[in-house]
């Protein structure tokens, strides 16, 4: 993550508790590390409480806006697919209550810090779940 954004997201009072876990689940996940970056800068700036300018924005992380505006849309389209993927497991069955509830509590445990707990509670579940 670029030096310019982790000062921006210290000083809006935005925490990345341990960045190793954060690395690792960026890799499993849809996003890409500069769409992270958007969603961050977007959370700092409600945390500082003041509207910030798509300028001021694309400067914390040095593009353009046009580039900021991009990578955001990039961002939301990604979180909204999987989203829709989730439902539409849900929907056909492949995920049944188990899973949808070991997710929740899995992403919970990461909240409190219990990483290992969390990947085994994922990794316990999905599979049985998935092949019934």
């Amino acid at each position: 993550m670029r030096s310019s954004v982790l000062a921006f997201l210290e000083k809006s009072g935005v925490q990345i508790p341990e960045k190793h876990v954060l690395k690792s689940l960026l890799k499993l996940s849809y996003l890409t590390e500069p769409q992270l970056e958007v969603l961050l800068i977007e959370l700092g700036s409600a945390n500082l409480g003041r509207k910030m300018t798509i300028r001021e924005k694309a400067r914390v992380r040095g593009v353009s806006k046009g580039a900021y505006a991009r990578t955001m849309r990039q961002a939301i389209d990604n979180i909204k697919r999987s989203i829709y993927t989730l439902f539409l497991l849900r929907y056909l069955g492949v995920l049944g209550d188990e899973a949808v509830s070991a997710i929740i509590e899995a992403a919970d445990l990461l909240k409190k810090g219990m990483v290992e707990e969390a990947a085994n509670l994922i990794s316990s579940v999905t599979p049985r779940d998935i092949t019934r």
